[in-house]
């Protein structure tokens, strides 16, 4: 079954909602032509990222490159993409799940329509200077591994495999491996590096699709922070009441973490910085900043968070148990504390 019947029953649902017009924005996982037929035929707007080495896509590629390489083309958000819209007329197979005996249709049969689709494609400099150097990386660690005799050929991986049998010419020179690169393969690859193409149904703008494509990201986020920070990993509960009270306290925490990040994010944009004022503006207090600064650039929030949990009361008992007690407490600690508006230990 293709990918995408896994969501229609959430998309029913929502739809109870009152959210009739929805747009899919997925990954590359689901431009395989069954899944956009399913899509088409369910009539869901969807923007998904697709593989520029497909048959149907390479070649509106190779008509458009002096076109993606002019300024015309720049993206006006993002100068370093260069982007192009083509319209395609798109013949998609669809399995039938039902049958219809009135028109002699059986359950399983292939049902055959042709839909109009947008493909923007994208070029980024950037990018492909970025594709090659890994592109040619994977090689040379593959290269090096075969000749070293460390590895051979069927003990790498499926992907490794497919790089060499493609891209190298493996054979043995003095009784030892030799491996040389395929020079032709390795052009025609680099050929196509910093090109990414999005498949649209309706959206015919390539700059807006890209901007809804890339919003996804904010979604993705969200959901790792779940994950790192909100305990939602598992889903350890028994009945739907009780999953939904847990998903409500997630998104009450999710707040919280995101209202502190902002909150964070804040004080490091002032962290050593001169602002005028000549107890603020010393060299030792700037030193301290700036020492502050770089731990909390290389400190995720929750390892944060979890340092802070150890400065903590400590009620002693017996002869001193009047006596208040604390850990210790840096001088990085007190200022992290009072950027955040938090009355220190003294």
């Amino acid at each position: 079954l293709p990918d995408v019947i896994t969501q229609t029953n959430a998309i029913k649902q929502l739809s109870a909602l009152g959210l009739d017009v929805m747009e899919l924005i997925t990954d590359n996982g689901y431009y395989s032509d069954n899944n956009l037929a399913e899509l088409l035929s369910c009539g869901y707007h969807f923007i998904t990222l697709a593989k520029t080495s497909l048959k149907w896509i390479k070649p509106e590629i190779d008509k458009h490159v002096e076109d993606l390489n002019s300024i015309t083309t720049a993206c006006s958000y993002d100068v370093e993409t260069h982007c192009k819209t083509v319209i395609l007329t798109k013949e998609f197979t669809r399995v039938r799940k039902y049958a219809n005996h009135t028109k002699g249709e059986e359950k399983g049969s292939e049902k055959k329509f042709t839909r109009r689709i947008y493909l923007h494609i994208y070029y980024n400099h950037m990018r492909a200077a970025e594709d090659r150097s890994d592109f040619e990386q994977d090689l040379m660690d593959i290269k090096q591994k075969l000749e070293s005799g460390a590895f051979t050929l069927d003990q790498l991986s499926k992907s490794a495999q497919n790089k060499a049998s493609q891209y190298l010419v493996i054979g043995t020179k003095g009784g030892k491996i030799h491996v040389t690169f395929n020079k032709k393969a390795c052009q025609e690859r680099g050929r196509y590096h910093g090109y990414f193409a999005l498949v649209a149904s309706h959206e015919k703008n390539a700059e807006e699709a890209l901007r809804r494509y890339r919003k996804r990201e904010n979604i993705e986020g969200m959901f790792r922070a779940g994950k790192q920070s909100a305990d939602m990993d598992y889903v350890r509960v028994w009945d739907a009441e009780t999953l939904r009270g847990r998903l409500f306290v997630q998104f009450i925490t999710l707040c919280y973490y995101e209202y502190f990040s902002e909150k964070l994010r804040q004080v490091k944009s002032t962290l050593g910085i001169t602002n005028g004022d000549e107890k603020h503006d010393t060299k030792e207090n700037l030193d301290m900043e700036r020492k502050l600064f770089s731990w909390m650039s290389n400190t995720p929030i929750y390892a944060q968070l979890q340092w802070f949990d150890t400065v903590e009361c400590v009620n002693i008992s017996a002869a001193l148990k009047k006596k208040r007690w604390t850990t210790e407490i840096t001088a990085r600690d007190k200022m992290y504390l009072e950027k955040l508006g938090i009355e220190s230990i003294k």
